[in-house]
């Protein structure tokens, strides 16, 4: 026995017994530990019998059994970085959690027996959802108001300004991007707001027209059964909209068709409106903007019975400055790809 195979076959025994000892310790499920053990066995074989290596190659007509170790190692690589990817993803959500339950037990509120929820986000927004948010409470509908880490002074503001309405607040001690806000306000409401009927997801940057909201109540009406209302720029009207940013739209619209197989007009909308029902079938997992195609994805894989109202959007100076990049559509693609197919 040559030196090479002497240390190939004392590595595999080693790893057999390391991967024996993670299951144990419950830190490796049964499906690794099954590739540990393979694995450490075949490279035993290969190494009493370099021949057997030669043999399993040519029946995967790779002509040297170097080359077929590289493959192998290449397939090992990518799942290792896809479990690791997957436990990071995991551990992300654990401490997410935790700052939710940190946040929501800190909340300012003045509850009130509305039938209506607005759950709003604000991250960097300074003074401009003062008066978005001051029409909504004209209407007496409620607002959930997540600050995401940056608007320390607006809460103090709007509870100064609308000491009397019901508006409640909730700041994340960290910035968790937006799937995060609107599972905090969807968490309060399972919670805290029993009596409530309708949630409406709503930004406060403006881009929003409170107007439009009969829309989606009128679609409640025609149609009891309706679970979720989604709103569609392109059934109704665009005010100002850069052309660039309809072709990405458009763009996005044939991928959803074709990732989630849902038939819809408008796809990266966050203007909707649910029965407080729904939130229990939507939980959002992703981070950042693809969080609107799962949701489409999570409507589409629980047959939520869900209809599209026009509307119109209005593209301000203000609103397109915090724009995503274009160029972000391929992480989004990226992003909803991998949690379809691997995460786990």
């Amino acid at each position: 026995m040559t030196p090479l195979q002497f240390m190939i076959i004392f590595v595999s025994i080693i790893f057999v017994f390391f991967g024996i000892d993670l299951f144990k310790r419950k830190k490796l499920n049964a499906l690794h530990l099954i590739v540990f053990v393979l694995g450490a066995w075949t490279l035993i074989l290969f190494a009493v019998n370099w021949a057997t290596l030669d043999r399993f190659g040519n029946f995967f007509w790779v002509a040297r059994w170097a080359d077929l170790v590289v493959y192998w190692s290449i397939v090992l690589l990518a799942y290792s970085y896809v479990s690791l990817l997957n436990k990071l993803n995991r551990n992300d959500l654990k401490n997410t959690q935790i700052i939710r339950e940190i946040s929501i037990s800190q909340a300012e509120w003045n509850l009130w027996n509305t039938d209506t929820v607005f759950i709003m986000p604000a991250y960097g927004e300074n003074e401009a959802p003062i008066p978005v948010i001051g029409k909504i409470l004209d209407k007496w509908y409620s607002v959930i108001l997540i600050d995401d880490g940056k608007n320390w002074d607006l809460t103090k503001k709007l509870h100064k300004k609308y000491k009397w309405k019901p508006i409640v607040t909730i700041k994340h001690i960290v910035n968790l991007w937006q799937w995060w806000w609107l599972e905090t306000g969807a968490e309060y409401v399972r919670r805290f707001w029993d009596k409530i009927k309708y949630v409406v997801h709503f930004d406060s940057d403006g881009q929003h027209r409170l107007e439009d909201l009969g829309e989606f109540q009128r679609a409640f009406k025609e149609d009891p059964q309706l679970e979720i209302v989604l709103w569609s720029r392109f059934l109704g009207s665009t005010i100002n909209m850069p052309k660039s940013k309809k072709v990405t739209l458009k763009l996005g619209i044939l991928f959803t068709r074709v990732f989630s197989w849902i038939k819809l007009t408008d796809t990266h909308n966050g203007y909707r409106m649910m029965k407080k029902e729904t939130l229990d079938k939507i939980h959002i997992t992703m981070n950042r903007m693809e969080h609107a195609s799962e949701i489409l994805d999570i409507i589409k894989s629980k047959k939520i019975r869900y209809k599209e109202v026009p509307i119109v959007v209005i593209y301000s100076d203000y609103s397109m400055s915090k724009w995503q990049k274009i160029s972000n559509a391929f992480n989004i693609v990226k992003n909803l790809i991998y949690k379809k197919i691997f995460f786990r």
